[in-house]
């Protein structure tokens, strides 16, 4: 692992705290935007990777991506409740679409 390659193991984990800070603080957006420049730089390091490496940068290596899978677990988790949220307020906002219709038939039938 070169000092190349080692910068862009560094430059994706750095993607990644963003792109946790980010759902922690529902920065739903930037979020977005940012998690495509993660997944296509992550793709790239994965494709790169060198046939050989020394037993120092794998362990380097190894660290980091355990580092990199909690907080992507983290940030499912996140999403999973973001999720969970979108869902009531839309469940919401049928049942309120339901009543508002019930609403207006039984006001308009009576004009009928």
């Amino acid at each position: 692992m070169g000092n190349v390659q080692s910068e862009d193991y560094e430059d994706v984990y750095k993607l990644n705290l963003s792109l946790l800070e980010m759902a922690k603080e529902g920065k739903w957006d930037e979020f977005i935007e940012l998690a495509e420049v993660y997944i296509i730089t992550l793709h790239d390091i994965i494709e790169n990777q060198p046939a050989e490496m020394m037993q120092d940068e794998k362990k380097n290596l190894s660290v980091m991506l355990s580092s990199l899978l909690e907080n992507e677990d983290e940030i499912t988790k996140t999403l999973k409740s973001r999720l969970d949220v979108l869902r009531k307020d839309m469940s919401s906002l049928q049942h309120g679409k339901k009543c508002s219709k019930a609403y207006s038939s039984q006001y308009t039938s009576a004009f009928h």
